[in-house]
């Protein structure tokens, strides 16, 4: 099992973290094991660690940035523009820019801002990062959506219904009489996810199949969530995001649903390789061993007496020489024809001032030869090797010849 993802969720107070975190190991798109536990007995290896930000101590609120609200500024604009909205200090409280808003705060507009506690927070990380985890991201339990999203917690003697919006994260009242207030509640596309206790009051209060949540789902769903808390002083250096950026991208690719077609592409076209490789590489290997086998039968059948065959075209010349030497005629390792391929590469007005004959090589001195000039390619058409024996001293053989 890869783990991926660690995923803790904060306590409403930072008190009860104490008595432990819940916390789920994920791949990133899936519970692997969830549980409850103290911070020590986390993981410090378990891939990328994210927080998980409760809806009870998260408001979402509106905001008309001015143009060039942008840049090291940015949170002094929030503060100014939230003073008379907030019962707290402004500079008490964690501001964060919806993900999106970059660009409004360069031009101006109405942005969306999340808000919590930064004492809260800062005592509800403490013992983990007394236990050397380092938290990488931030990220809200419920986050404002495109579509309505209603989310049921919770038990039927203690529940929590709570709206997702485009415009943020609204607590419903108890009383569901007074729902009719919210007319994202009516809309066709709205969806409904409910934890497993409050199923059944949600398809009677109504009239419609919610989707199956427990709490473990619900956080591994909001670790994909593209707001991310941790700015600040809670945000990470650029080494970090960029290796978050990379584990991200390898964890979807890995193991989302959307991207299995594209796993079996690849893995379709890396055996296809292998197999195409392998299949040409024995193709080759047998056109190979046919043209030896080839040479061999040529070389026995021609010279019935050669029984060992070990290097056919060098012992096919060297029988060839021997029926030249039997019929009188010059072999291409004899005297002549090696002095007339000598006198063939030597450089214009250059003679040898010694040369010696023995065993089918001819050995001249006095001579400046070039063993790797384009003249010893004629040399080598003839099967014959120029080699250097000494500074002056050089010797003309068959090829393979010692």
């Amino acid at each position: 099992m890869t783990i991926l993802m660690l995923i803790i969720a904060l306590p409403h107070s930072a008190n009860d973290a104490a008595a432990g975190y819940a916390h789920v190991h994920s791949d990133g798109h899936s519970v692997l094991r969830s549980a409850t536990g103290a911070a020590a007995t986390l993981s410090a290896h378990a891939g990328e660690v994210v927080a998980v930000v409760p809806h009870s101590r998260l408001s979402w609120l509106r905001v008309q940035l001015p143009p060039a609200s942008h840049g090291p500024r940015l949170q002094n604009v929030l503060q100014g523009l939230l003073e008379d909205r907030l019962l707290d200090d402004p500079q008490q409280l964690h501001l964060v820019l919806a993900p999106d808003a970059q660009g409004v705060a360069r031009t101006g507009g109405e942005a969306l801002v999340a808000v919590c506690h930064k004492q809260w927070l800062r005592d509800a990380l403490a013992p983990l990062q007394a236990a050397g985890l380092t938290v990488q991201r931030l990220v809200p339990e419920l986050s404002p959506s495109d579509t309505p999203v209603l989310h049921v917690l919770g038990q039927p003697e203690h529940s929590q219904s709570l709206l997702s919006q485009p415009h943020g994260v609204t607590l419903l009242p108890p009383n569901t009489a007074h729902w009719h207030a919210f007319a994202a509640l009516s809309q066709d596309e709205l969806q409904i996810q409910a934890e497993p206790a409050m199923v059944a009051h949600v398809q009677s209060v109504l009239q419609r199949q919610p989707r199956l949540q427990n709490a473990a789902q619900r956080w591994v769903e909001s670790s994909q969530s593209a707001w991310d808390l941790a700015q600040g002083e809670w945000a990470q250096g650029r080494a970090q995001r960029v290796q978050l950026l990379a584990l991200s991208a390898w964890q979807s690719w890995r193991h989302a649903p959307a991207w299995r077609p594209v796993r079996w592409g690849v893995v379709a076209l890396v055996v296809l390789q292998v197999l195409g490789l392998n299949a040409l590489a024995w193709r080759e290997r047998n056109a190979l061993n046919a043209q030896q086998a080839s040479l061999q039968s040529i070389l026995k059948t021609t010279f019935p007496s050669v029984t060992l065959v070990i290097d056919a075209p060098l012992q096919m010349q060297r029988e060839v020489d021997v029926l030249q030497q039997k019929s009188g005629a010059a072999a291409s390792t004899d005297l002549e024809p090696l002095l007339a391929a000598l006198a063939g590469v030597l450089p214009a007005g250059q003679l040898p001032s010694q040369i010696h004959f023995a065993n089918h090589a001819l050995r001249v001195q006095g001579v400046a030869l070039d063993a790797n000039g384009s003249n010893t390619a004629r040399l080598h058409a003839q099967g014959l090797s120029l080699s250097q024996d000494a500074n002056d001293s050089w010797v003309l053989q068959a090829e393979g010849a010692k």
